[in-house]
């Protein structure tokens, strides 16, 4: 088995990215939306992962990157909430 670059780097990428888009928007976002875009973007993501990996666009590889995207995303949301609570001051 082959182990691929992006399988490990994309979480981490998607959540620097997230924390850019969370800290631009400010107060415009509600916690309760940041999931759901994060979610969505890795969805995302996850088909664009087929293009790349010039694979056919038949149900299986569909329904395999949409779920592969989909842990990404929620990978990313408990990356930012981690990093979010060990560097936020406690008060």
């Amino acid at each position: 088995m082959e182990v691929q670059f992006a399988q490990y780097s994309v979480p981490v990428i998607l959540t620097v990215v997230l924390g850019l888009l969370y800290k631009t928007a400010g107060t415009a976002l509600t916690d309760r939306y940041k999931p759901l875009i994060a979610v969505l973007f890795g969805i995302v993501l996850g088909l664009l992962g087929i293009a790349y990996k010039s694979l056919a666009w038949d149900l299986v590889n569909i329904v395999d990157h949409a779920i592969y995207g989909l842990m990404i995303g929620a990978s990313a949301v408990g990356l930012y909430e981690l990093q979010r609570t060990v560097t936020k001051p406690r008060t």
